[in-house]
Order: structure tokens, then sequence, then C-alpha cells
């Protein structure tokens, strides 16, 4: 659940990262300044769609920038989910060669000199 907090976070924090780095006057002005090193004259109608051409594309970087970090959040929860759900069969012997767990990962029981203290169930 943390991952799933820091992803919004971060959602959050870009596009203030992003605003407080370049202002709107300032964006405006490298957008006018793109758009006349088109050879644009300010004022005509092939500038103004030079200027809008210039919003839609940065839209559609963010709205890509965001489905592609949705889509690795999901990508990463699905691969936890499977590691998750895989269970070691392997059980963990003691030195001896006894398993001490069983398929399941529970406790088997003590073999041996220091039962009292091998049981790592024991709340005692």
């Amino acid at each position: 659940m943390p991952n799933f907090r820091m992803r919004y976070v971060l959602l959050a924090l870009v596009p203030l990262a992003v605003a407080g780095c370049v202002s709107a006057e300032d964006q405006r002005a490298m957008d006018q300044e793109k758009c006349a090193s088109f050879g644009y004259r300010p004022g005509t109608d092939s500038f103004a769609d030079c200027m809008m051409k210039q919003s839609v594309q940065r839209d559609d970087d963010e709205r890509r920038f965001e489905d592609r970090m949705e889509r690795r959040d999901r990508e990463r929860r699905e691969a936890r989910r499977r590691q998750d759900d895989v269970i070691d069969t392997r059980p963990s012997y003691d030195r001896d060669g006894n398993p001490n767990f069983d398929t399941q990962g529970n406790y088997q029981g003590c073999r041996g000199i220091g039962c009292e203290v091998d049981n790592p169930d024991d709340d005692n």
C-alpha cells in the first residue's frame, strides 16, 4: 500500500515541480519563440495554430508520462502479486538434515539438543 500512495504523491509533485521551474508566462514566451523560429509571425492564424499545437503537444506529453507511470506501477504490483503467490516447497533443514518446517511453512518440531530454544513460534 505505501507504493500506491507514493505513486499519487509523485503524480502530484511532478506537475508542481515542472510548474515551479517554468512559469506560465515563461512557457508562453518559449512557445512564442519556438513558433517564431518556424517562421510564423505573431498575430497571424498560423501563429495561433502553432501556439495551440504547442499546448496540445505538452498535454499529450503529460498524459503519456502519467500513462507510463501508471503502467509501470501496475506491472510492479502484478509482479509482486505473482511473487506472493509462490510458496517455497523446499523445507528448511537443521544441521542433522531433518526438516524443521513443512512445505506450508509450519514448524514441525525440534529434534535433539536445545529443543527448548529451537522453536521460533514459542513466545517464551
